[in-house]
């Protein structure tokens, strides 16, 4: 089988959610499938790693420095001015969120459409995928007769609405932008043969959005699951990490709120706690954390086992849609986890039996509090959650199901 794969992510280094993701599914499926992968331009040095490490997958690239070129902008020019005179911390938060960022009408790199038309005139492909809503337009511009597939890593105008619930000075015209957004995603993947979640709760939202239920398939991402005695017995070392980057803005909302909201109340309960963020931070966002008692950014770390041993997770999201994969690698290095339902949602997680669920501050507090003084819940945490795991999010698993979508629905459109 011939696979065409589009996406706005290059998936590689592995370091992030999305690029992990996207590695691990196209590196099974390379095994057994033809795969052309376009996606955006990367610095060179990734690209000849990765297509040292993919000899048979043929690797094209659009855009200019993975940048969406507009050309001048007005609009651009004067948020680049508001930035600069940015004076409160919302303000700043905004410059990060999807809700303020270029929308999918805008999201377009040039001779894309171009790009896409030579590679199917060259190669007859059997199946199209494409990946992340921002380049769902290229349906329109994919063959007639291809199968085509999209990959929802996150509903846009979920997360876009949960962005505007955590503002104080809400914008008018929020909710008008949030659900024509949701016109336009839905409309988009109805164009699609079949669409892929990576849930059975994002599955009930796009139903009840509007997406034909038909079209409509689960199939997760995978984690890396290795035979490792890291936190076998776990001892508690007085560590609370969260695993992110902050790019992804639901993640620095995240630290943000639990430090303001969290931390001073744990550190006072029990002073000899430390809070620790792995993933690439900028310098002026950690230094402006680190000044808290007890708070450590790591950066990106290659071995998460000098990190990850001997500390609770704590999951403090309040944005966010799709799969949150940092609990399911929590549960992979068995860490006794506390999230929030945002951050859970989704996954197999319940409140009580293999984890903590708290959404207020308050409560947030007390389930961590609660853990940390309970050696016999952290050990029923991690063992409750060790099946999850294994059984449903193998790379063996996941890679299986999701080539299992792709070949019935070739099948099904060549009969």
């Amino acid at each position: 089988m011939k696979i065409l794969i589009v996406s706005v992510v290059y998936p590689y280094p592995a370091d992030a959610g999305g690029s992990a993701g996207t590695f691990k599914m196209i590196d099974y499926l390379r095994k057994s499938a033809e795969i052309t992968l376009l996606c955006p331009r990367t610095n060179p040095k990734d690209h000849y790693e990765l297509q040292t490490l993919w000899p048979n997958v043929d690797i094209k690239l659009f855009g200019a420095d993975s940048v969406a070129n507009h050309g001048f902008s007005i609009k651009e020019t004067i948020k680049k001015v508001w930035r600069r005179r940015a004076e409160t911390k919302e303000e700043e938060f905004k410059n990060s969120m999807l809700f303020f960022r270029t929308g999918i009408t805008e999201y377009y790199f040039d001779n894309l459409i171009d790009q896409v038309k030579n590679i199917c005139n060259r190669t007859q492909f059997d199946l199209a995928v494409v990946e992340f809503i921002d380049l769902a337009p290229i349906v329109a511009f994919l063959p007639a007769n291809l199968s085509k597939v999209f990959v929802h890593h996150e509903i846009r105008h979920r997360r876009m609405e949960l962005e505007f619930n955590t503002l104080e000075n809400k914008p008018i015209g929020g909710e008008w932008k949030i659900f024509n957004t949701k016109l336009l995603e839905v409309a988009l993947l109805n164009r699609f043969d079949k669409v892929i979640c990576l849930t059975d709760q994002d599955k009930i939202f796009l139903e009840e959005d509007g997406v034909l239920p038909e079209k409509i398939e689960v199939s997760p991402l995978s984690v890396q699951i290795t035979d490792h005695n890291i936190n076998i017995p776990f001892s508690f070392t007085n560590r609370l990490v969260y695993l992110g980057p902050e790019i992804h803005f639901p993640n620095l909302d995240a630290v943000d709120w639990f430090l303001t909201n969290c931390w001073t109340s744990l550190k006072n309960r029990f002073p000899d706690l430390h809070f620790e963020v792995v993933g690439k931070w900028k310098k002026e966002t950690r230094t402006k954390y680190e000044k808290l008692p007890g708070v450590k950014f790591h950066g990106y770390v290659e071995e998460l086992d000098e990190v990850l041993e001997g500390a609770i997770m704590v999951v403090p999201l309040r944005i966010g849609s799709g799969m949150r994969m940092k609990i399911l690698e929590g549960a992979s290095w068995h860490m006794p986890i506390v999230s929030t339902p945002i951050g859970a949602e989704g996954l197999p997680m319940e409140n009580g039996h293999n984890c903590f669920l708290a959404e207020k501050a308050s409560d947030f507090v007390e389930a961590v509090g609660k853990l940390i003084e309970n050696k016999e819940l952290q050990v029923q945490f991690i063992e409750n959650s060790k099946e999850i795991i294994r059984v449903d999010y193998s790379i063996e698993d996941c890679g299986k199901r999701r080539l299992e979508i792709f070949e019935n629905l070739v099948a099904t459109n060549a009969g």
